[in-house]
């Protein structure tokens, strides 16, 4: 009998802690009304505006910025020079052949480069080259169903690249080569597989260009200054310029198209078209003072800038915003100016 007992106790013993226990957990973790606070952690890496400081040669060429302005870049006249504006450090591009062209990529701190190889006296060709700023890398293009490099055969040696396009989201390149003379442009289309074939538009004096994506893909569109017309690869006209010059002077993240309205390259109106809506609907910003189409800059998420280099000043007219700078302008970028003092680059935030 007392062994029966011994049995029993022992046994009482962890079902009495174990419901101790959870009556603790519910009068003090589950007892009343509880609130909960759910907040999202974004993880991602967030790019903020460093201060730029860097030094170039008074005399570089072709003084060019990144999107972000992480990387500043300029012609040595035998190679490209890059430069990281964080860590103030310099990277050399090599140059196996002439350099023709060269840009930074719409978003990227990629480098998009076009050089005339040095072949015969009669005739050259086009190679176009990859810069990775962030891994200090060349990659050429190449065709990845032929497995070759992509190489353009020019009509003669007297034909250089006059203007580069980004499509944005479809990776179609446009890539116009002339002559000094009127009428005597070429226009490519490389696509995001690197074929390449030619752009049929209508023949005459190629101003600027610039790309879309529309509901039927990506499209060009381009200045014909011989009939002053702003056109569309697929045979549209968008400004028929009957009352004045028209400049194209950008396109923007939303495929808006950015059109000044003037005479000898100065703009006093600037439209904002679309191939999606009727001319009605398009937004019209009238300039207080004719401007020099150089001195304004669209940004791909559609902020209209106007470069006052009496004032040193850039202003924004879609916001009325002003940021000053010192020195001479070289460009605008996602945040702010880039301006030249002698050899030193700094930026101004917007």
């Amino acid at each position: 009998m007392k062994k029966l007992k011994r049995i029993i106790v022992w046994t009482m013993i962890p079902i009495v802690m174990e419901l101790a226990g959870l009556l603790l957990v519910d009068k003090f973790y589950f007892g009343g009304d509880s609130n909960f606070n759910i907040k999202k952690v974004d993880t991602t890496s967030k790019q903020t505006a460093n201060k730029i400081s860097v030094k170039i040669p008074e005399d570089a060429k072709m003084v060019k910025v990144s999107y972000s302005g992480n990387y500043i870049s300029y012609y040595d006249g035998q190679s490209l020079q890059v430069i990281d504006t964080l860590k103030n450090s310099k990277k050399e591009v090599d140059l196996q052949n002439d350099l023709s062209y060269y840009t930074w990529n719409l978003d990227t701190d990629n480098i998009l480069v076009a050089e005339k190889t040095s072949g015969g006296s009669e005739s050259r060709n086009l190679k176009f080259e990859t810069y990775d700023a962030k891994r200090d890398s060349t990659y050429p293009l190449k065709n990845e169903e032929k497995k070759q490099e992509l190489s353009i055969l020019l009509p003669d040696n007297s034909y250089d690249v006059k203007h580069i396009a980004f499509s944005g989201a479809s990776n179609v390149i446009y890539v116009s080569s002339a002559t000094n003379e009127e009428g005597s442009s070429r226009i490519y289309r490389i696509d995001v597989m690197i074929r390449m074939n030619l752009v049929n538009f209508v023949r005459c004096q190629l101003g600027n260009m610039a790309a879309i994506n529309g509901t039927n893909g990506d499209e060009l569109i381009y200045e014909d200054r011989t009939s002053n017309r702003i056109r569309t690869s697929r045979g549209g006209i968008i400004a028929t310029g009957e009352n004045a010059m028209h400049y194209l002077l950008n396109t923007d993240n939303n495929d808006n198209i950015y059109i000044g309205n003037g005479e000898d390259n100065k703009v006093n109106k600037i439209f904002v078209a679309s191939l999606k809506t009727n001319k009605s609907s398009w937004k019209e910003y009238t300039l207080p003072s004719s401007v020099n189409k150089n001195n304004i800059y669209v940004t791909r998420s559609g902020n209209i800038y106007i470069n006052d280099s009496k004032d040193s000043q850039v202003k924004d007219i879609t916001t009325g915003k002003v940021t000053k700078y010192s020195g001479n302008f070289v460009s605008v970028y996602k945040y702010g100016v880039i301006s030249q003092d002698g050899k030193k680059l700094t930026n101004s935030l917007f």
